[in-house]
């Protein structure tokens, strides 16, 4: 029961000791309203940095699709295969980095086919140019060797005698015969011989022949007279060693060739007297003669064009018995149709080349195509989404769009963004192309430059309010990904070796900045100032204050009647 009591003796005491203390702190004494007391600041020069704090999330800067190669120039469909797949989603990756083997089994059928296909115009082409060559009468074996203006130039196929023309100058071409050109330097006598002859020759022997043309005497009948005087020589060029029967079928006889210059006179019907010699002298007679059959060189000029009315001989280069050399022009044919069919068949010719330099370069671009099968990263990043695996097709032809083709999707980390909004406070702080410093709370101690790009608002309807957006572009580096927090600071200027007081110390009055600079031991004047930029610490004083004037940042005028501050109160420090 005493301990009761004495207990609450003691409760009592507390309380009323408590309350005296408390009355104490509450009622102003003699010394603290004899007035106010002033914590102040000196004006210092230093530097000033103004911006914003935000906060905000990386977002990865989409990379585009990374797709199958595109078949371009190549008009066939291309079918891949998915070998391997290097990567998974939300890996990074590096320029470069393999990604997918991809195979095409029938990209060596294209090739195939592609190469047949040139062997085959090369052939079309061949054909055409030696009909090309027909259609001008003469050889060729490119279209460069043909002028169309021209027209169709007709040349002499050997070395010779014009032995006879058969077109003059104007004429419409009718028949295909143009000339004969004969090299009458050598002719040719075919000759017979018994089997006892036939025993005693050689092929490669030389014989002498006397040459007779055949006349007519004043009543009609045949005489041989020589042609000129003297022998001709010879040589067998072959000899049939099987006997075959004689015109007549009474005997056998041996069938060879001799072949002899001719001195000039010689000319095909006349008779040749052949004799083995000796030395040069005639010793035997052949048992049968023989007949000047031809020239060894003979050759027909034909046209081998289309005859119609517009083919027109222009011009007769050469006469009969004219001598000429080999590809000397003997007539010109033109017309009004002539030089338009000659310039059609070289463009076919030139279009089919054309198509033979398309399929080179198709086939360049499957080959092409074959060294892009290993696809690789097109930059640094950041893989967001896979499409295919191991075993997957796909369908590609030069049409296909980069969905049809897609194989996954990439962030690009080399320039990432961050989305935010702010205040309208410190919105004023932001400007666009400020530079921005930005940490991460998943890489300390590291930062990373950025700026702003863009800077918007818009009214959010459901409440009213006006929201300020903000972009920020980072320049990405190894180590960030999408999704990370980060800290920013915009930059909204600074200023170097300047005036600066506390932000406390500034007041706004009727629109004007102004702060109270200590002029006496406890006296105070309100001076005017013009202010520069600000932080949450400091302010830059343009003009109205000098380096080391004490400016106010606190006094006792502003606590409530019941305060007091006592005299080590460590919020408002001693002007000392």
């Amino acid at each position: 029961m005493y301990k009761k009591i004495i207990t609450g003796i003691v409760v009592l005491g507390l309380v009323f000791y408590g309350g005296y203390l408390t009355a104490k702190q509450l009622v102003p004494t003699d010394a603290q309203v004899s007035g106010p007391r002033y914590s102040t600041k000196a004006v210092i020069r230093g530097d000033i940095k103004q911006g914003v704090n935000i906060s905000g999330q990386l977002s990865g800067n989409w990379g585009g699709s990374i797709t199958a190669p595109r078949p371009e120039g190549i008009s066939e469909s291309v079918t891949y295969t998915v070998e391997e797949v290097y990567v998974e989603p939300n890996q990074m990756i590096k320029k470069g980095d393999e990604l997918v083997r991809l195979s095409a089994t029938n990209l060596e059928d294209i090739l195939t086919e592609l190469t047949d296909s040139i062997r085959k115009k090369q052939d079309e082409i061949n054909a055409k140019i030696a009909e090309l060559g027909r259609t001008i009468n003469r050889d060729i074996t490119s279209v460069s060797e043909v002028n169309p203006s021209d027209g169709i130039v007709i040349s002499a196929p050997i070395r010779g005698r014009v032995s006879n023309i058969s077109v003059t100058e104007g004429d419409i071409l009718e028949s295909s015969l143009i000339a004969t050109i004969v090299d009458d330097s050598v002719v040719k006598i075919p000759f017979k011989v018994n089997q006892y002859e036939f025993e005693n020759i050689t092929a490669g022997e030389e014989v002498l022949m006397q040459i007779m043309k055949v006349t007519k005497d004043d009543e009609g009948r045949e005489k041989r007279v020589p042609a000129f005087s003297g022998f001709v020589k010879g040589t067998i060029t072959s000899i049939n060693k099987n006997a075959v029967p004689n015109s007549d079928n009474l005997y056998y006889v041996h069938n060879g060739m001799i072949e002899a210059i001719n001195p000039g006179l010689i000319q095909p019907g006349m008779i040749a007297i052949i004799y083995k010699q000796n030395d040069g002298i005639p010793v035997q007679a052949f048992n049968f003669n023989a007949t000047v059959s031809s020239f060894l060189n003979e050759k027909k000029v034909h046209y081998t064009g289309n005859f119609d009315k517009s083919v027109i001989v222009t011009e007769v280069l050469v006469t009969e018995n004219e001598f000429v050399e080999e590809g000397q022009t003997l007539i010109r044919i033109a017309g009004s149709d002539v030089a338009e069919s000659i310039q059609s068949k070289i463009d076919a010719i030139d279009s089919l080349y054309n198509e033979i330099e398309n399929i080179n370069k198709k086939i360049d671009k499957v080959n092409e195509l074959t060294s892009k099968l290993i696809v690789t990263a097109p930059s640094d990043g950041m893989i967001s989404y896979v499409n295919y695996r191991e075993g997957d097709q796909i369908t590609a032809t030069e049409h296909s769009d980069q969905w049809d083709l897609m194989l996954m999707d990439m962030y690009n980390t080399d320039e990432m963004y961050i989305y935010t909004n702010v205040s309208d406070l410190d919105v004023l702080y932001i400007r666009q192309d400020a530079p921005v410093i930005i940490t991460v709370d998943a890489l300390p101690g590291e930062t990373f430059d950025g700026k702003v790009v863009r800077l918007d608002q818009y009214t959010d309807y459901r409440d009213g309010k006006t929201v300020y957006n903000v972009q920020i572009r980072v320049e990405g580096r190894e180590g960030l990904r999408p999704g990370m927090n980060t800290n920013c600071f915009v930059d909204s200027g600074e200023s170097l070796d300047t005036l600066l007081v506390p932000i406390e110390a500034v007041f706004e009055e009727n629109g004007r900045q102004k702060v109270e600079v200590l002029v006496g031991e406890n006296e105070v004047e309100v001076v005017e100032i013009e202010v520069g930029l600000m932080n949450d610490m400091y302010v830059e004083v343009l003009s109205g204050l000098e380096e080391g004037q004490l400016v106010v940042t606190g006094s006792t005028s502003d606590l409530m009647p019941s305060q007091s501050v006592p005299g080590n109160d460590s919020f408002l420090p001693s002007t000392n």
